[in-house]
């Protein structure tokens, strides 16, 4: 009688089991297919609406963050793509016809290595960013504040982007390469003096 049961309570199981993987693969489905593609539209037009200094048929798709939105400029018939990352706290032109894809980060600021505290201080160093007309800026591309992006550049995906490219280029890579070296004699001074970012700003 126990084993009949044990049996029974198993089948049970199985059988939920089955008919929520049944329901859980429906959802995804109806998620995916329906729910999440209007969210997205829903989220990319309070976005547009968020931004005022912009041309007409500006489109974003998706969810996006875009810090100190007053210092973004857009112009006509500009796309963004879903998780695209905008910090235009130093101003980011965008010009006509620009395609920014997905999840493309682009940063006008950046902490002072040459301040109080090490690594740094809170205080920020403030460049713009310029995106000329018709530029395509592929998926995961890292533009880095002071950036100027001619007419017609390409930017290929996972692209690290800094200083100048000239108009029509197509610039591909992410290679690391050193540019200067610290004051280390400055770092170590302040490193005997415990000039440390935590300590000094410990709500940050």
């Amino acid at each position: 009688m126990k084993i009949k049961c044990v049996i029974s309570n198993l089948f049970d199981v199985l059988f939920d089991l089955l008919l929520l993987n049944g329901v859980t693969k429906l959802y995804l489905m109806v998620k995916g297919r329906y729910i999440s593609p209007r969210i997205d539209k829903v989220r990319g037009l309070i976005a547009v609406d968020r931004i005022k200094h912009k041309g007409i048929d500006l489109r974003i798709h998706g969810q996006v963050y875009i810090s100190a939105i007053n210092n973004l400029v857009i112009g006509d018939y500009v796309r963004i793509g879903k998780g695209a990352y905008l910090s235009c706290e130093g101003g980011l032109s965008i010009g006509d016809n620009s395609q920014l894809s997905r999840n493309v980060l682009i940063y006008t600021s950046s902490h002072d290595i040459h301040s109080s505290a090490i690594p740094y201080d809170k205080k920020y160093v403030y460049k713009p960013v310029l995106i000329g007309n018709s530029v395509w800026i592929g998926m995961n591309v890292t533009i880095t504040p002071g950036t100027v992006i001619g007419d017609g550049a390409v930017i290929g995906m996972g692209t690290v982007v800094s200083g100048e490219v000239p108009k029509g280029a197509i610039v591909v890579g992410a290679k690391q390469r050193i540019i200067d070296y610290r004051d280390m004699d400055d770092f170590h001074t302040k490193k005997l003096n415990q000039k440390y970012f935590g300590l000094l700003f410990p709500e940050s």
